[in-house]
């Protein structure tokens, strides 16, 4: 069944996947107008005039800033971020120092390879992204985020530090990023404080927590910089079904004409409406290319739409400039010549006819280059993209065109927040080449525009933690930290300080932990502790033993004044007072002339005060008697459960306990009392604190390190409340690896650990297995990359495959059968296991045979780009099980070889 939104305000469906539109309705062809109010704005569209450059107020602070501490830089995107990391990384290279950029893709991470090559010279620099390794000693590394991080593993493993001075962690916003946020999460938790930080982030709200949280993590100054100036004025337009182009806003809100508009489009019946289910691309260009907002950019739902968007813009009415379009003709010829096998694409002619193109995931690698290069160079008038492009490629435009107020999350469609606008109008306004840029609003039965209104004027949203524990993380961590020092690592979280922050607690806003533990430090020089959370442990274990000596020396004695009564008043026991009143002892109370014990009355008219048992205090020299009869009274549950456990367990006739009886209970309880003094008094005895230079500071009040002690403590006992949540995921997954024999009782891992440990990717559990018993091949490199793509590939596909020949059918079964039993425990522990999609290992199965590309596109059953991505995917897990070349060299060589069958054209990107 089809659904449809009533109102342009609504929300669509909840879905599986997008709905179906309704058919487009026709709208005439006529020539763009522009509301009068739009035109002063107009005037404004040209190229900037040419000056020399000069760093704007917040990139000279940075630099400035960056020179006492780690630095948080909040910016909007193309305001110029870059030129700060330029000038700490040569700062860097002129002292002899190293430094390392990383960022969230392989392409942006080529792309600044590239552009430092040009500054600092090509010798100068090197780069790492699983795909390419060149000049890995150059004193300046470029590389994806998850490259550092497995550096920071194997760094910690071998006892050593990162051999970089600086780490730029460009795109910070990552760290909220679902998927991989945790990469940036623990590269900052990992990284050595000798190490300065710079984080370049799009504007977020919270950059001022984000600071704090370094300082609490490292202990380093850190400062935040803040710019909320685009480096290009961003003016809203909104376009009416006719093809007029108008401000959306004024000073009062929405253009009158736009909110009458709407609310007479709510009116409508369905038929009569003028909003269309599909956008009038041809109409959208034209009004465009009229007022001179081109170059734009298209922000779709799908690739779909994207694709479509193509056909449905043959009949733009632009202006024909062609000394642009035979330069675009030479460029595309150009790149044909090179990449042959794109001659035949279907989007070649609208690219070639209106300079237009779509880009997004499922096109080729090649096509997307290709884009993405004409874009850059400006032959381009428009693409047509997926919110990809919002995310990370430098996408330069003049206007970007929003055509839905909402987004597919996978599950449902939801609003758009304020960070995906403001991620997408960044694109709008090229710096240096616009005076302006345009954000256009265009009407559509899932277009809320004021919402969209509202949004272009909010904050963005704060970044939060997406700290999630998995099994490659579990693995690494444990090849050089002990379980507890992981439990004080998951401390220092970002979520954990989030947490901390949200409940006010004092912990988070005093300097930081790491500072504290820097004070303390020196403090503690010559002591018996080898660090200053030894010594809160200590301090705190001493003080506990020490309170339990004086407990049960105060215990003894009462036994010595009171013979054997008080050993008898243990829980339960009935006695009489000197009043005659029967009672059962709740708990012994008090020392010396204050001893006696809290009691509930067993007298049937005292019993129950409200429906709840009286209790009363009976001093120790008002008991009279004692009896051998003990009521099991409940621990939990409340009065009432008190009262019924007191009513169903009253003795009849209750037996008095003679005065030898008595004596005896009392002989007995010393005695054990004083054994357990003994042992408290020995444990204290084999304390470091004994005899330790600082001792009494510690324990006894130093005006110096005790108030710090005393803060630690508290500290890392809130941090430790609100770290439990991933303590407790990861002692499931360490108990999990130990009882796989991936880790021994002691939590260190076994030799099985350490080599998965070095198997960085999404199943190491599961690879690993198939590589203890042999499943995966040790001399058919074709087979192993076909049986890894099984792992790579998480969409749920049709099992039965078209290309299953007897070698791959053989080594699926062989698979399968080992790994069923290690899947089936994963579940019942509450495991995610993957989809392992067979069409995933027959495409791949044929591809490694050297079958045509356009073949194994049809017998994977996805696009183009799906495909290509599958291939590098089950390249980088093809690599991870290439590195295990000491422990299982044939399967080593056998993985080597098979990235070398899969990495051919047209997949291979030039670099």
């Amino acid at each position: 069944m089809t659904a449809h939104r009533t109102k342009t305000t609504g929300r669509r469906p909840t879905a599986k996947g997008p709905p179906r539109r309704r058919p487009e309705k026709p709208v005439r062809d006529q020539e763009p107008s522009i509301h009068p109010k739009l035109l002063p704005v107009l005037e404004h569209i040209g190229v900037p005039q040419a000056t020399a450059f000069a760093a704007d107020p917040f990139q000279a602070e940075a630099v400035e800033k960056l020179a006492e501490g780690d630095v948080v830089v909040s910016a909007p995107t193309g305001s110029g971020k870059t030129w700060i990391a330029e000038q700490a990384i040569a700062q860097a290279l002129a002292q002899g120092q190293r430094a390392w950029y990383a960022s969230p893709l392989k392409a942006l991470s080529n792309a600044k390879y590239h552009e430092f090559g040009a500054i600092f010279g090509p010798e100068r620099v090197g780069i790492l992204t699983g795909d390419r390794k060149e000049n890995s000693q150059a004193p300046l590394i470029v590389g994806t985020t998850e490259i550092l991080r497995n550096q920071l593993y194997d760094a910690m493993h071998r006892g050593e530090n990162i051999d970089s001075s600086l780490v730029v962690l460009d795109e910070a916003h990552y760290l909220g990023d679902p998927d991989r946020g945790v990469v940036w999460e623990e590269v900052i938790i990992y990284l050595p404080p000798r190490v300065r930080l710079l984080l370049l982030s799009a504007t977020v709200e919270n950059a001022e927590q984000l600071a704090r949280w370094l300082m609490f993590v490292r202990g380093n100054q850190c400062r935040t910089v803040r710019s909320d100036q685009r480096p290009v004025p961003l003016f809203p337009v909104f376009m009416f079904p006719d093809g007029e182009l108008a401000p959306l806003k004024t000073r009062r809100g929405l253009l009158g004409k736009i909110s009458h508009f709407l609310e007479q489009e709510a009116r409508q019946p369905k038929g009569g409406r003028q909003i269309n289910s599909t956008p009038q691309f041809a109409n959208i260009l034209s009004a465009l290319d009229h007022a001179a907002m081109l170059p734009a950019i298209f922000f779709l739902k799908s690739r779909a739409d994207c694709d479509n968007a193509l056909a449905h813009a043959a009949g733009a009415r632009l202006a024909v400039d062609q000394a642009q379009g035979q330069r675009l003709n030479r460029f595309v010829d150009d790149f044909l010549a090179e990449y042959p096998f794109l001659a035949d694409h279907p989007q070649l002619e609208p690219l070639r006819r209106l300079r237009v193109a779509a880009h997004h995931a499922g096109h080729l690698p090649h096509w997307k280059l290709l884009v993405e290069r004409l874009m850059q160079t400006g032959l381009l008038r428009a693409i047509f993209s997926t919110s990809t492009v919002a995310a990370g490629v430098n996408f330069p435009a003049r206007t970007v065109v929003v055509t839905q107020s909402d987004r597919f999350n996978g599950r449902e469609f939801v609003d758009l927040r304020a960070t995906d606008l403001l991620q997408m109008t960044g694109r709008a306004g090229r710096r240096g080449m616009d005076n302006i840029g345009f954000a256009l609003i265009v009407p559509g039965p899932y277009q809320n525009v004021p919402l969209l209104a509202g949004l272009l004027n909010a904050n963005p949203e704060p970044i939060e933690s997406q700290l999630h524990i998995n099994f490659s993380m579990a693995l690494n961590l444990l090849l050089s930290q002990r379980p507890a020092e992981i439990k004080q690592l998951l401390g220092c979280s970002l979520a954990t300080f989030q947490r901390l922050e949200r409940r006010g607690a004092k912990a988070a806003g005093e300097g930081g932990m790491a500072e504290l533990m820097r004070q303390l430090a020196p403090l503690l020089a010559g002591s018996n502790c080898h660090g200053p959370e030894e010594a809160v442990v200590r301090r705190k274990r001493r003080r506990q033993l020490d309170g339990l000596r004086r407990r049960l020396a105060h215990e003894l004695e009462s036994m010595e004044q009171e013979q054997g009564l008080w050993a008898a008043l243990t829980r339960g026991r009935v006695f009489i007072d000197m009043f005659g009143a029967m009672a059962a002892v709740l708990r012994r109370e008090g020392r010396g002339e204050d001893a006696g014990v809290l009691a509930v009355s067993l007298i049937p008219d005292r019993r129950l005060q409200r429906g709840r048992p009286r209790l009363d205090f009976v001093p120790i020299d008002e008991i009279a008697g004692v009896f051998h009869e003990v009521i099991d009274l409940p621990v939990a549950g409340g009065g009432r459960v008190l009262a019924q456990a007191v009513l169903e367990q009253i003795p009849d006739a209750p037996r008095a306990l003679s005065g030898p009886e008595l004596e005896n209970l009392g002989l007995r309880e010393r005695d054990e009392t004083k054994l357990r003094l003994q042992e408290v008094e020995s444990q204290i005895d084999s304390l470091a604190c004994v005899g330790c230079a600082i001792e009494g500071k510690c324990l006894h009040g130093g005006p110096e390190i005790e108030p710090l002690l005393q803060r630690a403590e508290q500290m890392l006992s809130q941090v430790r409340e609100e770290s439990h949540a991933f303590w407790y995921d990861f002692v499931r997954h360490l108990e999990f690896l130990r009882s796989e024999g991936f880790v021994d009782s002691q939590g260190g891992l076994t030799q099985d650990g350490l080599w998965a440990s070095k198997l960085r990717l999404d199943q190491p559990v599961l690879i690993a297995q198939a590589i203890r018993s042999g499943a995966l091949p040790q001399n058919d490199p074709v087979l192993l990359a076909a049986l890894l793509a099984l792992f790579v590939d998480d969409r749920e596909r049709e099992s039965d495959s078209p290309y299953l020949s007897q070698r791959l059918r053989e080594g699926l079964a062989t698979l399968l059968a080992d790994i069923e039993p290690l899947l089936e425990r994963l579940r019942q522990w509450g495991f995610h296991t993957p989809a392992l999609p067979m069409p995933a290992a027959s495409a791949m199965f044929a591809w490694a045979l050297g079958q045509e590309f356009a073949d194994v596109v049809a017998l994977y059953g996805g696009a183009e780009g799906d495909l290509a991505a599958l291939i590098y995917r089950t390249a980088d897990n093809l690599r991870q099980i290439a590195s295990l070349h000491d422990t299982h060299p044939a399967l080593s060589a056998s993985a080597r070889e098979a990235v070398e069958l899969l990495l051919r054209p047209p997949v291979v990107l030039p670099t």
